[in-house]
């Protein structure tokens, strides 16, 4: 299972990363989702995954300056098999 997010911060799981996302971690489903779910920031519908600060990021590179640090606070503690890029 992999891990990506948009330019909005939005995440998502799947097999196969789509053009223009951003691969973040991969690993097996089960562990991958809860790792990621207790990490991440959840959206007011309660469903929709976010990184954190990428939402509120007013220029893209400080986007990615977050996704950067969030990925390397989370690959400090995934669980085994689960890998951040």
């Amino acid at each position: 299972m992999k891990a990506w997010c948009w330019a909005s911060g939005v995440i998502e799981f799947g097999r196969v990363t789509p053009v223009g996302a951003i691969l973040i971690a991969k690993g097996p489903a089960k562990p991958l989702r809860e790792f990621i779910s207790v990490r991440a920031r959840h959206a007011y519908d309660g469903e929709t995954l976010l990184v954190p600060s990428v939402p509120e990021a007013k220029q893209q590179w400080r986007g990615v300056l977050a996704l950067r640090k969030w990925c390397d606070w989370c690959g400090k503690g995934a669980p085994e098999g689960v890998e951040f890029t």
